[in-house]
């Protein structure tokens, strides 16, 4: 295995197949509804959560056992089945990208151990060489980065196209940028200043734009 390309990818609207029904497939469908694909799920059988949102409208669940035809069209493919290892063959062929869960033979990705935060997304990865290493690194991030982080980049969200239109030059718009994650605003949304930060920012940007 050689996952050792990074990527985030946009699945909005990609068609997405899910099969199987292992402990991780009910996730994995969650993480691409909230990734806004395109989502078909092909199992006889579905857990509650599965079955929500197939109620719900979210995905598409196929009530029956998969079969070949269901990769036709498919942007990306997850599979938790005994033949994983043909039907990433038929993904291969077809152009997809397959992940067969907990069988990194059979993979084109892999999963990182995530990290979120609002708009914030810290993925790692060990490369399938000792997950709990990735684990524990993740639940130190959870310890040390917590949601001033969503906090800030909700606020840096609103003044990126006013930075944008006010400050034409790139190299300053970079100084810009530094200037204001290397102040004390996290630390005054961390506080619960939210107003006080909000307020330093547009100061340093009225600074850069004059």
């Amino acid at each position: 295995m050689n996952f050792r390309y990074p990527i985030f990818l946009d699945l909005t609207d990609k068609k997405c197949l899910v099969t199987g029904a292992g402990y991780e497939i009910a996730a994995k469908v969650r993480g691409l509804v909230q990734a806004r694909a395109d989502v078909t799920y092909v199992n006889p059988n579905a857990e509650e959560s599965i079955q929500a949102l197939a109620t719900a409208g979210a995905i598409h669940w196929e009530r029956r056992d998969f079969e070949p035809r269901d990769l036709a069209g498919r942007f990306l493919v997850i599979t938790d089945r005994d033949e994983n290892a043909e039907i990433f063959r038929m993904a291969e062929e077809q152009k997809a990208l397959c992940n067969s869960v907990d069988d990194p033979g059979n993979c084109r990705f892999s999963f990182g151990s995530l990290h979120r935060q609002g708009d914030l997304t810290i993925a790692i990865s060990t490369n399938g060489q000792a997950p709990a290493v990735a684990v524990r690194l993740r639940e130190k991030f959870q310890r040390e980065i917590g949601p001033e982080y969503a906090a800030l980049l909700a606020i840096l969200r609103v003044f990126r196209p006013i930075i944008t239109a006010s400050v034409p030059e790139f190299a300053d718009r970079r100084k810009l940028w530094y200037r204001i994650v290397d102040s004390n605003v996290l630390q005054l949304i961390r506080r619960g200043h939210m107003e006080h930060a909000v307020e330093a920012i547009a100061r340093m940007l009225d600074e850069a734009a004059r």
